[in-house]
């Protein structure tokens, strides 16, 4: 009898723990850390690959980050790139920003400070599609992050971009 009288209670403590269980599994931060490099990002973005060590023997390195928006009965993939690369010796002809931004619609061009750090972020936005990047120069190495995303997943795409800026960490 007293079995009985401890079964319910039992299994609703048990159904909320699982609940509570699944609810932080999909909710919080993930933390990405290898090498000289760690950032936190939305746990509801996917780490699909990475490529590297991100060290300083490294001559490049890149993580993959990527969600699923559904738009219009389909599914279309965002994604957000985190890259590592040795500088170069020499001179790398590239087109000016100037040149980028007067070729294309709706871009914008800014510097920043990531922590103590200088960046420029080149950013466009199309009917269908928005891309930004922002590119860090420490020491011996690039580091750039990339987005690009279907408009729709605009909002949830620059709110993991931003997280991962203001949580990044180059050692």
């Amino acid at each position: 009898m007293d079995k009985e009288r401890f079964l319910l209670p039992g299994i609703i403590i048990i159904v909320l723990l699982v609940i509570l269980v699944l609810l932080l599994s999909f909710t919080g931060n993930s933390t990405f850390k290898t090498g000289n490099v760690s950032f936190e990002y939305p746990n509801s973005w996917a780490q699909e690959q990475a490529v590297g060590n991100f060290n300083d023997q490294s001559l490049y390195s890149a993580v993959t980050l990527k969600k699923d928006f559904q738009t219009n009965n389909q599914t279309q993939t965002a994604y957000i790139i985190f890259q590592m690369q040795t500088t170069t010796q020499g001179v790398i002809q590239l087109p000016s920003t100037g040149t980028i931004v007067t070729n294309t619609t709706n871009s914008t061009v800014a510097s920043t400070n990531i922590g103590d750090l200088k960046a420029t972020q080149v950013g466009n936005l199309g009917p269908d599609v928005a891309q930004k990047v922002t590119i860090i120069q420490k020491g011996n190495f690039y580091y750039t992050l990339q987005y690009i995303c279907p408009t729709s997943g605009l909002n949830q795409t620059t709110e993991a971009y931003n997280m991962i800026l203001s949580s990044l960490s180059l050692d």
